[in-house]
C-alpha cells in the first residue's frame, strides 16, 4: 500500500502518516525513497493500538484542519482518534461505540453543538466532553448547565489539547 492508501484506510492525513512511518510507529518499508506498507502489518498494527491506547477519543469539527491539528497533538498520547464533521455523524458513533472523552465544536453545519450535546448526554451522560468554543455569554452558560468536562476557548494551542487528555483520560 502507498502512503495516500494507508492513509484513506485509517482516515489520516498523508502527512501524519509519513511522519509516523518516519518515526517508526507504524509498520513501513522504505522502497528506493518511497514508504510501503503490507496491509496485514497494518491490520495487526491496528489490532495492538487499539488493545494498547490510552483511550478513545471524538473529535467533533467540520474543518478537516482542526481534526489533523488534534491527531498531531496527540500522537505522542497513545489515544485513538475518531473523527465526525456533524453533530449528527456524532451522535451515531456515541450510539455505536464508547469514547472515553469528546471533543466537541459548538459551531456545526447540522445542528448545534448545543443540541449534539444534549443528544449525547441523553445516550451517556457520563462521557467527559471538552467543549470548543469563542463565544461567551448566555450559550455559554446553557452550555455549562448540561456539564461538560471542560471547556476549551478559542484559539487554543497542542499544550492545551494534550493537557485535556492527560488530565481526563
Amino acid at each position: 500500500m502507498t502512503i495516500q492508501e494507508v492513509a484513506a484506510y485509517l482516515k489520516m492525513s498523508q502527512q501524519t502518516i509519513y511522519r509516523m512511518a518516519r518515526q517508526g510507529k507504524i509498520p513501513a518499508l522504505k522502497v528506493r525513497n518511497r514508504w510501503r506498507f503490507r496491509r496485514n502489518d497494518i491490520e495487526s498494527w491496528l489490532t495492538l493500538e487499539n488493545n494498547s491506547s490510552r483511550g478513545q477519543i471524538l473529535i467533533v469539527n467540520d474543518d478537516p484542519a482542526i481534526a489533523d491539528s488534534f491527531a498531531r497533538a496527540l500522537e505522542s498520547e497513545n489515544c485513538r482518534l475518531v473523527s465526525a464533521p456533524t453533530g449528527q455523524m456524532a451522535i451515531q458513533k456515541v450510539k455505536q461505540q464508547s469514547f472515553d472523552l469528546i471533543y466537541l465544536d459548538l459551531d456545526l453545519p447540522d445542528i448545534s453543538g448545543l443540541e449534539t450535546l444534549k443528544a449525547i448526554r441523553q445516550i451517556d451522560d457520563t462521557i467527559k466532553v471538552v467543549v470548543i468554543t469563542g463565544c461567551e455569554g448566555d450559550l455559554l452558560r446553557e452550555i455549562l448547565e448540561l456539564g461538560p468536562f471542560t471547556i476549551l476557548m478559542k484559539p487554543f494551542g497542542a499544550d492545551e489539547i494534550s493537557e485535556t487528555v492527560r488530565m481526563h483520560v
